[in-house]
């Protein structure tokens, strides 16, 4: 009986092998289908086909489609905030860790470097911290406060301040380069572009070798801007040197159009003189100071560069001449506006001759200027009376009433 037993048992042991090969079979496929894109692409095509079930799999995307998507999430990612962005890639390792995987790739190949750092902090974010790492996370914070505080402390030393006090805390070895990158990283890169720009060539290039990576490209954009802004003024500069000192102080004095800053740095490269006649007719005595200032602020930033030095005292000096002379031209009008017509008709005659005489203003030791008595003359001209004026220029024949008439800007009669 036994033996019957055991011979009725073989048939059901057979048919539990292939069950059990097709068990083995439709996991492996399975497992396949969920983690190898082309099969289920190709599963997915296959099943498109079948009655009834076929229009679920007509919903699912194919491999193209999907790597489309992966491409655009990954490109979208990267456009986040950071701390966004390792939000949601943090929530996507846990929900699904192949994805994750992909979408790592994918944005490294778009941006390799932005990517690595992501990934970096969110190991770091996931990271337990225990007591010795809170006590590690307060040093840090501590570190970074001191630094932000050090960065507003430098800042309202103004550029200079902030070149100088920079520069010898690096000399006398107070701070390292590493610590000047920190502090620098607090600033707008617009206004740490100017400070690396101006500093020592050396302990730029030091400063520049501990900046990250994104801010130290920020720098070199803004640094182009302001090479070009310079060049843009050095150009205005010459532009302005030669056109009349009224028609130059008029456009020049428009603060809609330039700034302090931007006339320092026009003034800085014109020639001291010109610059001088031109400061010599600003109406607003504050604004003339505020000027003056941002030209010494350039000099002192430039100080290297021979063409500027000194142009600040040059200028400051020129325009006290400047004053004088003034004066002496309204000394002349007054008196000039005591005669009468046809004496004053003579006087200008004189002075206009082919021989003209010279008065010398000194500005220093080295240099001076130069006015003609027939200079002398255009001006007070031009400041009496019209009545007067008119007169005047009717008592001289008409070749030097056109001449005159020219120099002073009176209109073709």
């Amino acid at each position: 009986m036994e033996e019957n037993i055991q011979e009725m048992d073989k048939p059901k042991k057979k048919k539990r092998i292939p069950l059990m090969v097709i068990g083995v079979l439709l996991t492996t496929f399975a497992i396949l289908y969920y983690t190898n894109t082309q099969i289920s692409t190709m599963t997915n095509n296959i099943f498109k086909k079948v009655p009834i079930i076929g229009e679920r799999f007509e919903q699912m995307p194919s491999l193209k489609e999907q790597e489309e998507r992966k491409n655009k999430l990954a490109r979208y990612y990267l456009t986040l905030d950071e701390d966004r962005a390792i939000d949601k890639l943090i929530i996507m390792e846990k929900e699904d860790k192949k994805l994750y995987e992909d979408i790592i790739m994918k944005m490294k190949k778009y941006d390799l470097s932005s990517t690595n750092g992501l990934v970096q902090k969110i190991r770091d974010k996931k990271i337990k911290k225990d007591i010795l790492q809170r006590e590690i996370d307060s040093i840090e914070q501590e570190k970074l406060l001191y630094t932000e505080d050090l960065s507003k402390d430098y800042k309202k030393l103004g550029l200079l301040g902030t070149i100088k006090g920079l520069e010898q805390n690096i000399i006398d070895l107070n701070l390292n380069f590493e610590d000047v990158a920190k502090i620098i990283e607090k600033f707008k890169p617009e206004y740490s572009a100017k400070v690396l720009y101006y500093m020592d060539q050396n302990i730029s290039q030091s400063i520049k070798e501990n900046l990250h990576q994104k801010y130290f490209k920020d720098i070199q954009n803004q640094t182009q801007l302001y090479k070009k802004y310079i060049y843009d003024m050095k150009t205005l500069a010459d532009i302005y040197v030669n056109k009349k000192t009224e028609e130059a102080s008029v456009q020049l004095q428009n603060k809609n159009t330039y700034s302090a800053q931007d006339l320092g740095t026009i003034f800085a490269n014109m020639d001291y003189l010109q610059a001088s006649k031109i400061l010599c007719e600003f109406e607003d005595g504050e604004y003339l100071d505020e000027v003056l200032k941002e030209i010494k602020l350039f000099e002192q930033l430039n100080e290297k560069e021979e063409s500027i030095k000194g142009i600040t005292d040059n200028i400051n000096n020129t325009l006290k001449v400047l004053e004088v002379y003034k004066r002496d031209l309204k000394t002349l009008k007054l008196s000039y506006e005591k005669m009468n017509s046809k004496e004053l008709s003579d006087l200008v005659n004189e002075m206009t001759s082919s021989k003209p005489k010279y008065k010398k203003y000194k500005i220093d030791e080295e240099k001076s200027f130069t006015i003609t008595e027939e200079d002398l003359m255009i001006e007070v001209l031009k400041q009496l009376k019209p009545k007067l004026l008119s007169e005047v220029i009717s008592n001289l024949d008409n070749q030097k009433s056109a001449e005159i008439s020219r120099k002073i800007g009176l209109p073709k009669q």
